[in-house]
């Protein structure tokens, strides 16, 4: 009997032509969905308001993140004049992490949801909203809340909001079937 040395061509092209199949197959299924897209984007910036609310009170220095169409940056008050002028300077002072770019179809609006209960209604300029932390990691001014909607520009029903209550506390709400939670 002789002993057999490896794989044929044909049994290889077999192995290549299933992974191929699969791959298709699967490929969509990995891709993440709109809702998934806006919930992941309205999470990171939660959490990096929350960090700059954070390094406010830790740095006893005004924070403040400016949110763009396509970017939010965060600036630190570095020479703690309790003027923020949005420069490179103060930019750069707040550290890592301080310009983070939103995915292309991701934007911000309402989109098809109702506002939140606790939203008051504030008529941003398009590419200005700001949100400013105190020395004591509050929001400034003292007591303000707000209300970032994010949503797909492929499909008005994704709608994920970030909410920064009177407290300085950041929550993250979804719409889903019509009701926020």
């Amino acid at each position: 009997m002789r002993a057999r040395r490896g794989t044929s061509l044909v049994e290889m092209l077999i192995v290549l032509v299933l992974l191929g199949v699969l791959t298709s197959v699967a490929s969509p299924l990995m891709k993440p969905s709109t809702k998934g897209a806006v919930e992941q984007h309205a999470r990171l910036l939660a959490q990096d308001l929350d960090h700059a609310r954070t390094k406010a009170y830790a740095a006893r220095t005004r924070v403040r993140v400016v949110v763009g169409d396509t970017l939010w940056q965060t600036y630190l008050d570095n020479n703690r004049d309790s003027v923020i002028a949005e420069t490179a300077t103060e930019l750069v002072a707040f550290g890592t992490m301080n310009t983070r770019g939103i995915e292309r179809r991701v934007v911000f609006g309402r989109g098809a949801a109702s506002r939140l209960l606790s939203d008051t209604v504030v008529t941003w300029v398009p590419g200005t909203r700001r949100v400013q932390f105190g020395t004591r990691g509050t929001t400034e001014p003292f007591g303000s809340s707000v209300v970032l909607y994010l949503t797909h520009a492929d499909d008005n029903t994704a709608v994920s909001a970030v909410e920064i209550n009177s407290a300085a506390n950041v929550r993250v709400w979804r719409w889903v079937e019509g009701v926020w939670q």
